[in-house]
């Protein structure tokens, strides 16, 4: 059995134990669950789905006023400093919370089952790209793999994770065909675009490119901070015979590092009398 099969197998002896033991707190808020609510509490599922409405930049994620628009003739200034290797992205929200909270807990402390949490967030975000026509076909969900030391460290991968939650609620199918061929430093250690461009320089390798072949395909992650991660995997799928490459890369991420300022609502007049 597989490192990550104990793991989960262990994880699901020992969860509901847990949950006996020790009252249902919301992972994104710390409040006490109700009996109709699971692992997120309905103020913060209301808080993401507030997110899903901002709208953003397609081809980095960075936030857009409200009514504002970018595609090719109209680019984001953000755009000529994030350089993601894709042809669009699609993200759930901002690395703010609650979304800080859930990825970081699943990331770090071996939550693996928040990828269920937030699949489908992420489904929605795919949705809504549909219906303004920002998405292209998905024929092929790819996780961005982790070096096999760091996944044994950590005990799974968590875009895999949310890959495979993902497939398991739409039908889309998932081709773990990415490795990552040499460790890399974390890229939070990293100071600048520059350094973590470098670092990531062809640090995956595609595996089995002949079944993306053609494909519609959507790189799967968790945060994109400065899209180094995704521009590297997006060049592997890329450098393969011209045969075997997909027809288009795409990304859906959780979230995005963000240095936009989110407006704030406009506020309601006044009508008391």
């Amino acid at each position: 059995m597989s490192a990550l099969r104990l793991h989960h197998a262990a994880t699901a002896v020992w969860r509901p134990l847990e949950s006996l033991l020790f009252p249902a707190r919301c992972w994104a808020t710390g409040v006490p669950l109700k009996s109709d609510e699971r692992m997120l509490c309905q103020g913060a599922r209301e808080q993401i789905a507030r997110g899903l409405l901002w709208p953003y930049c397609a081809g980095c994620g960075s936030t857009a006023g409200p009514g504002t628009r970018f595609d090719a003739g109209n680019p984001c200034p953000q755009c000529a400093t994030r350089d993601l290797g894709v042809e669009r992205i699609v993200r759930v929200g901002t690395f703010d919370e609650p979304l800080r909270t859930l990825v970081t807990t699943l990331k770090f402390r071996g939550r693996w089952e928040l990828a269920r949490v937030l699949a489908p967030f992420v489904a929605q975000a795919l949705q809504q790209a549909t219906l303004d026509g920002r998405l292209g076909r998905v024929d092929a969900l790819v996780p961005v793999a982790l070096h096999w030391r760091r996944r044994l460290r950590r005990g799974f991968n968590q875009s895999e994770e949310i890959a495979r939650a993902l497939g398991h609620l739409t039908g889309w199918p998932v081709a773990d065909v990415l490795w990552r061929r040499r460790a890399t430093f974390e890229q939070s250690h990293t100071q600048s675009r520059t350094q973590r461009r470098e670092n990531l320089r062809a640090a995956f390798v595609s595996t089995k490119p002949e079944r993306l072949a053609g494909k519609h395909v959507w790189l799967i992650d968790d945060v994109c901070t400065t899209g180094a991660t995704l521009h590297a995997a997006a060049m592997a799928l890329r450098r393969v015979p011209k045969d075997q490459r997909p027809a288009g890369i795409y990304a859906a991420v959780v979230c995005v590092t963000d240095h936009t300022a989110i407006p704030e609502p406009p506020l309601l007049p006044d009508l008391t009398p």
